[in-house]
């Protein structure tokens, strides 16, 4: 399905979502811009303590294979590079709203459904040689417009997931229906008003869509990947259909080799190594 056009004014449902941190925005302003050098990144985020924390923490995660402690944050946007720690920005910033509204395991739920959906579709799109880096940023910021509805309407959005679940109603047509906008309308709305990329915006808008079997494109990856992160335990909310890992991976165009082309319950034992390792599993939480 192509993308919707771009929505001229903010839906009533997310009119209420806050601007991006000023952080955030020199850094996707940097991020556009061409030459431009770690040194200049450091600067912006060196403006704001918190963040520089965040980036650190991040560049010293298990997420990322460091072998050794990063210590600097030359170092650490050296190793992460411009497009994630871009990703990396907008994803902190838009959790810490939501974290301010939403009390309970739900954020948390949609933070790791995130992150399980970017490792996996960095794998696959390792495997079909397509940019892993998109990837990884589509798959982290896929749900953005979960995130954006949260932030506006916590408590409704809550007893809407209640309701959903409890007589297994279509999530993306009961948000429809009491918010005038569905989350992955809302998300790619947020998207062109913080002047991402339009492909990122495009990912946002069609991620729901069927997946397509041997569609080589980041879009249709993201589509298995999210689907693939419910199977494997992480699901943010009941989902509607119930998918087999077999038959997700039968999406890709060529055998996913080498770890998602193992068993099920082989990828929930290195996914959960991997979270575990970077701190964001806790014994309550792990799910896998």
């Amino acid at each position: 399905m192509t993308a919707p056009e771009p929505l001229q004014e903010a839906p009533w449902a997310i009119s209420l979502v806050p601007p991006l941190p000023a952080v955030v925005q020199r850094i996707l302003a940097l991020s556009k811009q061409e030459h431009v050098g770690a040194h200049e990144l450091v600067i912006v985020i060196r403006q704001d303590p918190s963040f520089s924390a965040e980036v650190l923490s991040f560049a010293n995660s298990a997420l990322f294979g460091v072998r050794c402690r990063v210590t600097s944050l030359t170092q650490a946007v050296a190793l992460l590079g411009m497009n994630r720690v871009e990703s990396m920005a907008t994803f902190v910033a838009v959790n810490n709203m939501v974290r301010s509204s939403v009390r309970g395991d739900g954020i948390r739920k949609v933070w790791l459904h995130s992150v399980v959906t970017a490792i996996l579709a960095e794998e696959a799109a390792n495997i079909l040689r397509l940019d892993s880096e998109f990837a990884y940023t589509g798959g982290l910021l896929h749900d953005l417009g979960i995130l954006g509805l949260m932030s506006s309407y916590s408590e409704e959005y809550a007893r809407m997931l209640e309701v959903s679940h409890d007589f297994g109603f279509d999530l993306l047509s009961i948000e429809r229906d009491l918010f005038d906008i569905d989350h992955c309308a809302a998300g790619a709305f947020l998207a062109h008003e913080w002047s991402f990329p339009e492909k990122l915006a495009s990912v946002i808008a069609t991620h729901h869509d069927e997946p397509v079997a041997d569609e080589r494109s980041i879009d249709n990856i993201i589509r298995v990947s999210w689907r693939l992160a419910d199977t494997l335990g992480y699901a943010a909310f009941a989902p509607l259909r119930d998918w087999s890992f077999e038959e997700l991976t039968g999406f890709l165009p060529q055998k996913p080799t080498p770890w998602l082309g193992h068993s099920a319950d082989q990828v929930k034992l290195e996914i959960g190594a991997r979270l575990a390792a970077a701190r964001l599993l806790g014994n309550s939480n792990n799910r896998a």
